[in-house]
């Protein structure tokens, strides 16, 4: 049985979310128009597809795929303004150190997971990476058949595993999929309540030191 680490993307491994409350605060209005803006409400942890779904039936008439092309030239945008998490990369050399295996789970699309992976020096060491968005076959957050796959993926049980989340639909479903949950919010948009993890992290120093002390039962 081998341990495992998931990562969350947006809000973990890259400033992501802080960079589309900066550079693109205005989009969803812009997009939408603010009454249904104001129904889709905060879409930290969403995926396009459930975005789109709230919008369609609130009168949102727009064809999926140019919906798509629009979200995803603002995300290439964002992408590029916003900054890797610093420590991630120590973090990741201290999980191999320990023989942990890595996964990715993240609700954005994979062409968004591709504008990230290029940027780590440890990309190449995740050994199963879900979307949730192109996984139709998969519920969205916060259903646990993401990082329970994943799980079963590397070979790893929920008790040896454990998961970096930020927003607090991703720590719910970390929580259902049996494994520890480590809340971080380094990277969170001011006035943003985590609620729900085992443990919380301030910085991914303090991840490191956690890991460290993690005891495994296999």
């Amino acid at each position: 049985m081998n341990k495992a680490f998931i990562f969350d993307m947006d809000g973990v491994i890259v400033n992501s979310e802080q960079a589309w409350s900066k550079h693109g605060s205005n989009f969803l209005k812009e997009l939408f128009g603010e009454e249904i803006a104001k129904k889709i409400g905060d879409p930290i942890g969403m995926t396009v597809n459930t975005i789109y779904g709230i919008a369609a039936q609130n009168g949102f008439s727009m064809d999926k795929n140019k919906y798509l092309e629009i979200y995803d030239k603002q995300a290439a945008h964002i992408y590029s303004k916003a900054n890797i998490t610093e420590g991630v990369e120590k973090l990741a050399q201290a999980l191999l150190k320990s023989g942990y295996k890595m996964g990715l789970v993240s609700s954005s699309r994979l062409k968004w997971i591709n504008h990230v992976l290029p940027k780590l020096s440890f990309g190449k060491h995740f050994e199963h990476i879900i979307s949730v968005n192109d996984r139709p076959d998969l519920k969205p957050k916060p259903n646990p058949g993401s990082y329970l796959e994943t799980i079963a993926k590397l070979e790893a049980s929920p008790k040896t595993t454990i998961i970096l989340e930020d927003s607090n639909s991703g720590i719910k479903v970390a929580k259902l999929s049996g494994a520890f949950t480590i809340g971080f919010n380094q990277n969170l948009i001011p006035g943003y309540k985590q609620n729900g993890a085992d443990i919380y992290a301030n910085n991914m120093f303090e991840v490191v030191k956690i890991i460290q002390s993690f005891r495994v039962s296999f």
